[in-house]
C-alpha cells in the first residue's frame, strides 16, 4: 500500500500522537471497515487541530498508550493535547504496511508509523509499530484503544582497535551474582554475562558510539563506562528500555 504523508502541528501530541475524524460505517460485509481511510483520517484530523470533530469520534472509554512512557491517556487528555499548537514546530507522519482484522463491531488496524518532528531546523525521526482498535457504535467507527511500540534504530557506530579496547577489558560486578566478562574477541569488544556463559551464549558485541559509550549488538540500551580521576575505567552505567538504571563496578583487573 502507498505511504501517506501528513503534516500536523507539534504539541504535547508529539507524545500522544493523533485522533480520528468521523469514519462512517459501510454496509455489513467482509469489507465493511475501511482501515486505510480510518487511520489516515486520524492524522488528518490532528493536522487540523479539529477538537470539535475529535470530541465526537473517539470513544468515551478511549485508552491511548504513550510509547515513550507507557502512560495511559484518556479522551479528555487526548483532546487537550490535540488543541495545543507550538509555533514554528510541525509533525510529519507516514503511514504504511497497514493490515486489518475485524469481527462484527470490532476492528483492529496494525501499521507502521513514521513520525518526523521538526522545530526550526532540528528534526527527529521516530518509527513505530502502531495498533488501533475501533468499535462500531451507532453507525460510526470510534477509536477506543491505541498502542505504539518504537522500532529501534541502530546508532552511528565506529570501529575500535585492540589498544583502545584494552582499557575496558575486565569483569564488571552488577551485584547478586551477575558479572559481565568484557573481553576482546575476533576484533571486537564482547560482553558475556554470567548467565550467558552458563547457558552457552556468546554474549553481546559492544559497538563503539563514542569514546566511552558502547551499544550492545548495535541496538539500545547503551553502556557508558566510567573513569576515575586518573582515567582508569572503574565501572559502567546502563539504562534499560523501561528507563531503569543499572550500575556495575569493575573488579578484574
Amino acid at each position: 500500500m502507498r505511504a501517506h504523508r501528513l503534516v500536523a502541528p507539534l504539541a504535547l501530541l508529539a507524545a500522544l500522537s493523533a485522533a480520528p475524524a468521523h469514519i462512517r460505517s459501510q454496509q455489513p460485509g467482509s469489507n465493511s471497515f475501511d482501515a486505510e481511510r480510518a487511520v489516515v483520517t486520524m492524522f488528518q484530523a490532528t493536522a487540523r487541530a479539529d477538537t470539535t470533530t475529535l470530541r465526537t469520534v473517539v470513544g468515551d472509554d478511549l485508552r491511548w498508550i504513550v510509547a515513550s512512557t507507557g502512560a495511559v491517556a484518556d479522551k479528555a487528555q487526548l483532546l487537550a493535547a490535540a488543541g495545543t499548537i507550538v509555533p514554528m514546530a510541525s509533525n510529519e507522519y507516514a503511514v504504511d504496511s497497514l493490515q486489518t482484522w475485524w469481527d462484527g463491531a470490532v476492528a483492529v488496524a496494525d501499521y507502521c508509523l513514521t513520525n518526523v518532528r521538526a522545530f526550526h531546523e532540528y528534526r527527529q525521526v521516530l518509527v513505530a509499530r502502531a495498533t488501533d482498535v475501533f468499535r462500531l457504535r451507532n453507525g460510526y467507527w470510534l477509536l477506543v484503544r491505541h498502542t505504539t511500540t518504537w522500532i529501534v534504530h541502530s546508532p552511528l557506530l565506529s570501529d575500535i582497535d585492540s589498544t583502545h579496547a584494552a582499557a575496558f577489558v575486565g569483569h564488571y560486578d552488577k551485584g547478586g551474582g551477575f558479572v559481565d566478562d568484557v573481553h576482546f574477541q575476533d576484533g571486537h569488544l564482547v560482553a558475556q554475562s554470567t548467565l550467558e556463559k552458563l547457558i552457552g551464549l556468546p554474549g553481546a558485541t559492544l559497538r563503539q558510539v563514542s569514546e566511552d559509550t558502547f551499544s550492545p549488538d548495535g541496538i539500545a540500551p547503551m553502556i557508558v563506562f566510567k573513569r576515575d580521576a586518573t582515567g582508569r575505567v572503574i565501572g559502567y552505567v546502563q539504562q534499560a528500555p523501561d528507563g531503569s538504571i543499572s550500575r556495575a563496578r569493575r573488579v578484574i583487573p
